[in-house]
Order: structure tokens, then C-alpha cells, then sequence
């Protein structure tokens, strides 16, 4: 599998712009070059893990949904696999997949 780091890209790109963030603001948030971050969010450059997560903190952006495009953060995330993984159970182990998804709820 390999890491598509234009949808990266565009992800922070998307992010600092309902931010109203300009490129440079976000550049010097995170010690970075204008120029650096313009080839970041085209996905011209492999920028390191460390370097997107830093500029996921400072947009406040999961850095999860930056690689995935998964929305981590909504209510929904996840349903559909607890619910295919859940029917999957025998019926002997649901009581207890039940009981650690609702203990898991009080976390």
C-alpha cells in the first residue's frame, strides 16, 4: 500500500482554508518554508509523519482523517464494522461483546 500524499495534501490544504488560515500563517506555525508547504498540500513532497502531525496539531485536524479520509470524530465512525463484526459473533460470545462494548462506552 502506498501513501497517497496528494489527497494529503489537499486534505490540509481543505483544513487551513475553512481555517482561513493563509500559507503562511500555517508555515510559520509549524517552522516550516512557504514554498514547503505549498509542494506539501500539491503532494510534491513526502513530508515526514512528524511534519503532518504537526501541521494536523496546529490545524486542529486528526492526523488519522489526514491519511484516510476517515471521519474519526463523528458519532457514525465505525458503526457499520462494530455492527458486521458483532453479527459475525457466535451466538455464545455477543453477551460478551456486548458487556466490553458497553463497558468501552463509559471510557
Amino acid at each position: 500500500m502506498s501513501i497517497d500524499y496528494e489527497t494529503i495534501g489537499r486534505r490540509i490544504k481543505l483544513c487551513r482554508k475553512e481555517q482561513n488560515l493563509t500559507q503562511e500563517q500555517l508555515a510559520e506555525q509549524v517552522g516550516i518554508t512557504v514554498v514547503y508547504l505549498s509542494k506539501i498540500e500539491n503532494g510534491r513532497v513526502h513530508p515526514t509523519l512528524e511534519l503532518l502531525d504537526e501541521l494536523c496539531d496546529a490545524l486542529h485536524y486528526d492526523l488519522g482523517s489526514a491519511l484516510t479520509g476517515a471521519k474519526t470524530n463523528t458519532p457514525e465512525f465505525g458503526n457499520d464494522s462494530v455492527l458486521t463484526l458483532f453479527r459475525a459473533c457466535s451466538p455464545q460470545v455477543k453477551p460478551i461483546a456486548l458487556e466490553l462494548l458497553k463497558q468501552l462506552s463509559k471510557l
